[in-house]
């Protein structure tokens, strides 16, 4: 007995020096790790990009959505002043000026470079497509044809080697154009000073049409004046916004001088360079997004302009006469056999054309079936 209570008093040692050594301070807290050092902040590009467009037109618009979408996705890594034409530079010289990086980009059409060389026009648009093409077969060739490479040849050859040009918005046909009154025959079409721009110009002056080329922002202000008296642009919603119904009222669709095409963003090579991998990709992303996005609409637009300007702006929609649509796409054949034979630049390209067009379109003529058999089944 005496051994168990001198256990036990051991026992309530041991606990209460537990209890006492519980409620001493407590021992001092581990160091905290030291802090990271704060990230550094994300440079910021700053550009300035000047369209060639006519301020509120669409072409202008979907410029200006593409390089705030470009802002937008960057997170504000690049930011983009969006410059209405002439603030810098005349529109056509914009391409000039992103070369020698008096401007960081140009919304455009390669159809005011023909100035430079007449290649450029089978990137804008010419007429049949050429070869029959739409706007899906042409941006199929772009993509999967050699298209893009073979644009971004075309700048480096004429020594434009600090452009980096993409497409950010596709075309659907533009309308035959705006006159003074209905046009009947082909002869119809000689003696009217028409703004037409690319190489479509060299097709309407086989017609005898006194040919202007100025960007659309001048051509309101040109038919006011009595400078032109007619007019071609680009689509309804485009045409509507442009300010044309206030001058000429007969609008004749469709059209065949110009069914394809694209506005272009061409940036300066060097700024595109300065930009980290992962902008540079967003860059090029954000240009095809918006590609499908503005062409689509573009289409939807343009049913809902046409309706406005017949419905609001007394506008008369005229059938194109289908001997006037042959003549012009028997022009275009002439133009371009010439064009081809002087300019290897052109060759090149409208031999690639030639070659996408054999396959591409004798296949939709194959499995697709023409529009009108459908649609007038429950349209007409």
């Amino acid at each position: 007995m005496h051994k168990k209570r001198i256990l036990a008093l051991v026992a309530l040692v041991a606990l209460v020096s537990g209890l006492i050594g519980a409620c001493a301070a407590p021992a001092p807290a581990p160091a905290p790790a030291p802090a990271p050092a704060p990230a550094a902040p994300a440079e910021v590009f700053e550009w300035k990009v000047q369209s060639a467009f006519g301020v509120g037109s669409w072409d202008y618009l979907s410029g200006e959505r593409a390089v705030q979408r470009i802002e937008e996705q960057s997170l504000g890594r690049i930011k983009i002043q969006y410059l209405a034409p002439g603030t810098i530079v005349a529109a056509f010289e914009q391409a000039d000026a992103v070369n020698d990086g008096v401007l960081d980009g140009s919304i455009a059409w390669s159809g005011y470079w023909v100035g430079k060389d007449n290649a450029f026009t089978l990137f804008a648009s010419c007429a049949g497509g050429p070869f029959g093409m739409d706007t899906w077969d042409h941006t199929g060739w772009m993509f999967f044809g050699g298209g893009y490479e073979l644009y971004r040849e075309l700048f480096q050859e004429l020594g434009y080697t600090n452009i980096m040009p993409f497409i950010v918005k596709g075309e659907f046909p533009e309308p035959l154009g705006w006159f003074p009154k209905p046009l009947e025959k082909w002869e119809d079409l000689a003696g009217y000073k028409m703004r037409v721009a690319g190489m479509a110009a060299e097709v309407f002056k086989e017609a005898g049409v006194s040919v202007m080329t100025v960007p659309g922002g001048e051509i309101l202000p040109n038919l006011e004046k009595g400078v032109l008296d007619a007019s071609e642009y680009s689509d309804p919603h485009s045409d509507m916004l442009l300010g044309i119904a206030d001058v000429l009222k007969f609008y004749h669709a469709p059209g065949v001088h110009q069914p394809t095409g694209y506005v272009e963003l061409g940036i300066n090579r060097a700024r595109f360079e300065a930009l980290p991998a992962d902008l540079q990709k967003l860059v090029e992303s954000v240009c095809n997004e918006m590609l499908l996005k503005s062409t689509i609409e573009e289409y939807v637009l343009g049913q809902w302009a046409l309706n406005e300007l017949i419905t609001k702006h007394g506008v008369t929609l005229v059938k194109s006469p289908d001997e006037i649509l042959e003549k012009l796409l028997d022009a275009w054949d002439v133009v371009a056999a010439r064009e081809a034979a002087k300019n290897p630049r052109f060759a090149k390209i409208f031999e690639s054309q030639r070659d996408w067009a054999s396959k591409i379109v004798p296949y939709r003529g194959i499995f697709f079936k023409d529009y009108s058999f459908t649609a007038d089944h429950y349209w007409k």
